[in-house]
């Protein structure tokens, strides 16, 4: 993927090269010390962004059609009802399916906003693990036991 830059360094030397992607790309590589024939873009792909630089004036890309990324608000939610749930939980933890139920998002977008944004595991939600008074008789009961 080419930055803004290389592709501004392309775009003034195709205006320079008399609109040759050949020239321009032989240039390119060039200018940049490249010996083989490969460069960083083809001459069809330097054709289509020329057709789009010289339609919108912008090197920049356009912006994508379709529903609006939803990760943060779902993030926030998660973590919400994540940190309610393990405040009540006995031992400070929760499921992600658990999670999914009492927020009607969807489990896999849970697991998403769990593992990806809050750099949690799904797997490994307790908080902390701490022995509290009452464990320390069934504790040793068990190895009173062997």
């Amino acid at each position: 993927m080419l930055s803004i830059v290389e592709k501004a360094l392309l775009v003034k030397l195709y205006y320079k090269n008399s609109e040759s992607a050949i020239a321009v790309l032989r240039a390119h590589r060039y200018m940049k010390g490249m010996r083989d024939s490969k460069g960083p873009i083809t001459s069809s792909a330097l054709k289509k962004m020329m057709k789009k630089f010289e339609a919108t004036g912008s090197l920049a890309s356009r912006q994508r059609s379709g529903l609006p990324s939803t990760a943060a608000a779902v993030a926030t939610t998660v973590e919400q009802t994540v940190q309610s749930m393990s405040a009540v939980a006995a031992h400070g933890e929760c499921s992600a399916r658990e999670v999914s139920r009492q927020t009607g998002v969807s489990y896999g977008s849970v697991w998403k906003a769990l593992r990806i944004t809050l750099k949690r595991h799904p797997y490994k939600l307790q908080h902390k693990q701490e022995l509290k008074p009452p464990d320390f008789d069934s504790r040793r009961a068990v190895v009173g036991s062997n």
